[in-house]
């Protein structure tokens, strides 16, 4: 998502992009992509959201309409609180006036949802959306793609001249690596440290849960249309395989069970890898020592949230040399 979003922003812009993809993606394709505003426990705004949610939305849309496609759809949250702290938390933000465009007001918390398992209540989150990360992903190949910009093709090391930006023959006023996980088996950005970090899904049919509402406790059920839902996520730190596992299996049905009491069938299981940083805040910016040379990766679990923003603020630090938002900037990491 990183490199394909930074790659027709700056194509918008009227720069020339080769975009080189290997095709082995086990992130953005199997991605739940939930767009969710609020950090759930303390009931935090995720970071940025002002800025980043009304970006996401023009973006999205934009590229619905270049493609032709439909993937960005609203989506109603419902949180089941996991504590009467949890609750108190809730109650006394929603009547702040930066929460107001993201958590409904409300005197009294359903106890009672049809199928569920709750006993402190529950609250609707507002302003949040589904990206059909493998619909969104697979338009937006096909899109770089007939306008000659991207190309499945491995980097290789070998043929690539770091002080003349040269590749191939070709020379380039830039290189962007946008790596993911894979950023460790490269020779470059070597103090940038990008984790792996295992994420598995899966996914489910029932008819009896409910499908016009995504729940959410220590997990997620995701609709996703026709009675079908995602479930999701592990969290697996320093794990590189995207092998599906047993243990995986039961913590996701422990998922589903700890939020209702429907019936229902597995019907398939995902895994991916996905990179995320220490500070929980994508790595951006370039090189400080090799000049022309860029990183844009670490976008995390929120990806389909930041890459909007943060791909057309890479792309005016590239062509304009606009500043790095600070707590992005990669230069943290080669402070002495």
């Amino acid at each position: 998502m990183a490199g394909c979003s930074l790659a027709w922003q700056l194509t918008k812009k009227g720069a020339r992009v080769n975009l080189l993809d290997k095709k082995e993606n086990h992130s953005s394709f199997v991605a739940a992509g939930m767009i969710n505003p609020i950090v759930f426990r303390r009931m935090n705004l995720s970071w940025r959201v002002h800025e980043f949610l009304p970006e996401a939305k023009k973006y999205y849309s934009e590229l619905e309409k270049e493609t032709g496609g439909t993937f960005f759809t609203p989506l109603i949250i419902r949180r089941f609180f996991a504590s009467e702290q949890e609750r108190n938390f809730w109650i006394k933000k929603q009547g702040e006036e930066e929460y107001m465009d993201f958590l409904t007001h409300q005197k009294s918390f359903e106890i009672f949802v049809e199928k569920s398992r709750n006993k402190w209540g529950s609250g609707i989150v507002k302003n949040g959306f589904r990206v059909d990360a493998n619909m969104c992903m697979n338009q937006l190949h096909e899109l770089l793609i007939s306008k000659k910009i991207l190309t499945y093709k491995r980097f290789d090391d070998s043929k690539f001249r770091i002080s003349e930006r040269e590749y191939k023959g070709r020379k380039y006023d830039a290189v962007v690596f946008c790596c993911g996980s894979e950023q460790d088996t490269l020779p470059y950005f070597h103090k940038v440290k990008i984790e792996h970090t295992k994420g598995q899904i899966i996914s489910i049919g029932s008819e009896e849960l409910n499908e016009n509402e995504c729940w959410n406790k220590k997990g997620f059920l995701l609709p996703v249309g026709n009675q079908k839902f995602k479930v999701g996520a592990t969290i697996e730190r320093g794990i590189k395989n995207v092998e599906n596992t047993e243990q995986a299996l039961q913590e996701l049905q422990g998922v589903i069970e700890n939020m209702s009491e429907a019936k229902y069938e597995v019907e398939g299981q995902v895994a991916g890898i996905r990179p995320t940083v220490y500070d929980r805040r994508p790595v951006m910016g370039e090189h400080p020592d090799k000049k022309g040379l860029y990183i844009f990766n670490g976008l995390g679990t929120k990806g389909y949230l930041l890459a909007p923003l943060l791909s057309l603020e890479m792309t005016n630090h590239i062509l304009y040399k606009d500043q790095i938002n600070k707590e992005c900037c990669v230069s943290r990491f080669y402070k002495t």
